[in-house]
């Protein structure tokens, strides 16, 4: 076992406590799996009368020994899959084809040229690093985010290899034309594909992708598929060119739906209001009131019933007016959790109605009265 195979410094804010998040240790592991390629790749050039490596050339594995001070630094040991024994202490990864010298090396030596590949110039990659292995930074370096890096030791200089998300891009883009990142995007759904388990979302810039679709997510597509106020955001791996152009979503990791999204907005301008946004008096309205409204109103609004448009008052309540015959409209007492409802009836006669709005029970009442009263203006 090398106690001190390499140690990786991770740089950027998440690192800082000399902690690693755990979404970091995938680029190890993509780290390990470059390493081994590499390892065989080295082996193969040097034994053209081969076709493949001996036999447990691919039996060792990373291991995190310990987390130094310095950022996030992990000590990376390289470990052969034959168990240690008090008795056997000694390691042989090729029983006996090879020596323990020689076998160490094109571990080594993939090490060295890693770093090598990261800190060279695109236009000036080492000829020992085989290009077909340059997609494997698809994965290495993963889920580094803006202004964070993944520094690795370099053979005979002080100077480090410093792999970020701007670098991890060329190096894939050197391969192939497009690479792989992790995405998050937001729209609406228009439909789903079930014979081919996709479905097509319009994106906030009026674009469209293809996204695959698992089947935890059918329900979630069926209920929110063409509605135009659910609005969703999902997270997964996308393909991009190099002018930062999607390309495919290969994979959809998680979907967050938001019911009413226009209400949603709207709730959200309000919760920035402060004191004072009102030539200087207006009273903001209370946050946690605010948020409760929110919750309850965004969730259970029907679809059918024309939104409202939310008006800050300068007392901190709102006024709830929706463009409608009758001019209807319903004053809100945070305090109070009380909302005083007003419209015109065809004869211009008072419509009103009083409606507590502290538990999620009221709001049923509140809507069925909304639904009686309030229909999209006539033309």
């Amino acid at each position: 076992m090398n106690q001190n195979f390499v140690q990786p410094r991770f740089i950027g804010t998440r690192f800082q406590s000399n902690t690693l998040p755990l979404d970091a240790t995938r680029d190890l592991i993509a780290y390990e799996a470059l390493l081994i390629e590499l390892a065989k790749s080295l082996f193969l050039h040097d034994h053209p009368e081969r076709q493949r490596v001996p036999k447990g050339f691919t039996d060792v594995h990373l291991a995190i020994v310990s987390v130094e001070k310095g950022s996030a630094k992990p000590v990376l040991a390289l470990i052969a899959a034959t168990a240690l024994s008090a008795t056997s202490p000694q390691l042989s990864l090729f029983d006996g084809e090879i020596s323990p010298s020689n076998e160490n090396a094109y571990f080594t030596q993939a090490r060295d040229l890693i770093a090598e590949c990261i800190a060279a110039p695109d236009s000036a990659l080492p000829e020992q690093f085989p290009k077909e292995l340059l997609t494997h930074f698809n994965q290495l370096g993963r889920s580094l985010r803006e202004g964070e890096a993944l520094e690795l030791p370099r053979k005979d200089t002080a100077q480090k290899a410093v792999l970020n998300p701007e670098k991890r891009k060329s190096l894939v883009l050197a391969a192939n034309r497009v690479y792989e990142r992790e995405v998050e995007l937001s729209g609406f759904i228009e439909e789903g594909d079930w014979s081919k388990d996709t479905f097509r979302l319009r994106l906030s810039d009026g674009s469209q992708a293809t996204l695959p679709m698992s089947k935890n997510f059918h329900d979630m597509i069926r209920q929110s598929g063409g509605r135009d106020r659910d609005y969703v955001f999902f997270k997964g791996i996308a393909t991009y060119d190099s002018w930062e152009r999607l390309q495919k979503v290969l994979y959809v990791e998680s979907i967050e739906v938001i019911k009413n999204f226009p209400l949603a907005v709207q709730f959200e301008e309000l919760a920035q209001l402060e004191n004072g946004w009102y030539e200087s008096q207006g009273i903001a309205p209370d946050a946690n009131k605010l948020k409760g409204l929110s919750q309850k109103l965004t969730d259970l609004y029907p679809e059918y019933l024309p939104l409202p448009t939310i008006v800050p008052k300068q007392d901190g309540n709102l006024l709830l007016e929706w463009d409608a015959d009758g001019d209807p409209s319903a004053d809100i007492d945070l305090g109070s959790m009380m909302a005083s409802f007003h419209a015109f009836g065809l004869n211009g006669e008072d419509i009103e109605g009083e409606f507590p709005l502290g538990a999620s029970k009221d709001f049923e009442p509140f809507i069925v009265f909304l639904s009686a009263h309030i229909k999209s203006r006539s033309s």
